[in-house]
């Protein structure tokens, strides 16, 4: 067993017993590191992602109304297929390095090992590149073997090739908590990516012109992410050591993760295409797409959150810091839920009249599909931060072996429910596993952390809170549910959740006074003071 694996052991048993969190157990740890992982940095670095990822998003369903429009559904089902194969294809063959890379950059931070960093990017990067290769030249035969239409399916292995090689400094940046530098390209070049795809659709260009306008737009993003990554790694100093142990662990975790990887595309990143492209049509195919973006935009959120959590646990539990690591979990899932309740009720409500105004009748039934796939989202919050957690103490197997067993559920039941109900099938099979696989990371999650404060009574008030305000936008609904009514329900809504909210106290005292400290430096005293107002006036009971 080498050193770093002993540390490791230490570490994870210093915090399974409760320990100190200050390194009492004589494991080595870069305090600086650890004192610089606060909840502020969290905080920050989980809206800078969130927004990097959310905002794409959006570009992705501002383009998909485009595609509804001029391709229809048909056409629209067609492109879904080729770019969930090509996304399919990048995240199997470097999602695994990508976690690794991420994961082992904050864990050497908190180790104070900052200085074999580039040889460790430099191990990823050939890689890599040879990954990029193999996923490319597979798109390519398939292109070869006549799928259709063939230019398309070549343009989308170069994005392919171009989208693995991206994967190497966004994860040195989220590794290194740099969240900003990671989120402003995506977002800078996407904006300008949207115009375009519309322009080259409204002028005829169809598929292949999408796939093409994606291609260049992923070039341009490889660059400038590129550059900027290596400018982060230039501020740190070289080692003369060897980070071959580094490498290797690495490596070793990176084959773990690819597995993990697999069993997400299988429960998260709609396999059911795979299915659908079998079993029903290409417009179903397009309805699934719609409401599968419209869930995924939201769903980001507390993805994003967990993606932040991975390196920040990471950087802690180097340094040793367990009663850190505990109270961050609890706190993380409370918020996450208590964000998440009024967020499900409100698409539950609002979505599917929301999908038919903006894609047209066509499109109508993907709103029902889009009802039962959001119906999951506070468990997928429970999920994604857990599943953070485990990442970042490097217990990779818990989350692998919670995936196998939901991917075995969503694939029998994509065999049993699709043939005879098409995409509405696809929605309850991927529902169904996704329940399954959130259950099954908790479990592993508490006996490794411990007891955590989840605070049920204050969960309870803040879905009764969601509830009420969701009942008063189905009312507006019931009379109106054109464009103007799904409007007016909107502000009913928003406005009814803030007043029961008030009156209800949805979050504690101590984490009301946790988020008015923390986002100190992005907002003004009078905004956080409104974090406040929904919490009792006298502390009831203290929170981790």
């Amino acid at each position: 067993m080498s050193s770093r694996e002993r540390d490791a052991r230490a570490r994870l048993a210093s915090l399974r017993l409760g320990g100190t969190g200050d390194g009492e157990a004589g494991v080595p740890g870069d305090d600086d590191a650890a004192a610089a992982t606060t909840g502020g940095t969290v905080l920050g670095g989980g809206a800078w992602n969130i927004t990097s990822m959310v905002v794409p998003q959006l570009y992705v369903v501002i383009v998909s109304v485009a595609a509804a429009r001029y391709l229809g559904p048909a056409g629209m089902g067609r492109q879904s297929y080729i770019a969930f194969v090509a996304m399919a294809m990048t995240s199997l063959l470097s999602g695994g390095l990508s976690l690794a890379l991420m994961r082992f950059v904050g864990e050497a931070r908190g180790l104070g090992r900052s200085a074999e960093l580039r040889s460790l990017v430099s191990f990823a990067w050939r890689a890599q590149g040879g990954v990029a290769l193999v996923g490319s030249a597979a798109l390519c035969v398939v292109a070869l073997l006549g799928a259709d239409p063939q230019s398309a399916w070549v343009l989308a292995a170069a994005g392919c090739g171009l989208g693995i090689l991206h994967t190497v400094p966004s994860s040195v940046l989220f590794g290194l908590q740099k969240w900003r530098e990671a989120s402003i390209v995506g977002m800078a070049t996407g904006g300008v990516a949207v115009p375009l795809v519309i322009v080259v659709l409204a002028y005829g260009g169809g598929i292949t012109g999408m796939f093409a306008v994606e291609a260049a737009v992923s070039a341009v993003n490889l660059v400038l992410i590129g550059i900027w990554a290596r400018r982060v790694l230039g501020r740190t100093s070289a080692s003369r050591r060897s980070a071959g142990e580094l490498r290797g662990a690495t490596a070793r975790y990176a084959l773990v993760s690819t597995g993990s990887v697999a069993l997400t595309l299988i429960v998260w990143r709609r396999s059911e295409f795979f299915f659908l492209e079998q079993y029903a049509s290409d417009p179903e195919i397009a309805v699934y797409s719609i409401a599968f973006s419209a869930v995924t935009a939201v769903r980001l959120i507390p993805e994003a959150m967990g993606a932040v959590i991975t390196p920040a646990f990471a950087t802690l539990f180097g340094a040793g810091a367990s009663d850190r690591i505990r109270s961050g979990y609890s706190r993380a899932v409370r918020l996450l839920l208590t964000l998440t309740l009024p967020l499900t009720g409100g698409l539950l409500v609002l979505g599917p009249p929301a999908l038919r105004i903006v894609y047209g009748e066509d499109y109508a039934a993907s709103g029902p599909i889009l009802a039962v796939m959001v119906a999951t989202l506070p468990l997928v919050a429970v999920l994604n931060v857990s599943e953070g957690l485990l990442v970042g103490l490097g217990r990779v197997r818990a989350p692998l072996i919670a995936g196998g067993i939901a991917a075995i559920a969503n694939i029998a039941l994509a065999f049993a429910l699709i043939p005879g109900h098409g995409a509405m099938g696809a929605a309850l099979a991927s529902a169904t596993a996704q329940i399954v696989a959130a259950l099954a990371v908790f479990a592993p999650a508490l006996r490794t952390i411990g007891r955590i404060r989840l605070e049920p009574f204050v969960l309870l008030r803040a879905a009764g809170a969601s509830i009420g305000a969701s009942a008063i936008a189905s009312a507006i609904l019931t009379v109106n549910d054109g464009i103007g009514g799904v409007v007016v329900a909107t502000i009913a809504g928003v406005v009814a959740l803030l007043v029961l909210a008030r009156l209800l106290r949805v979050v504690t005292r101590d984490d009301a006074m946790w988020l008015e400290t923390t986002t100190r430096r992005y907002l003004p005293q009078s905004l956080r003071s409104i974090f406040r107002l929904f919490a009792p006036t006298e502390a009831r009971s203290r929170t981790p």
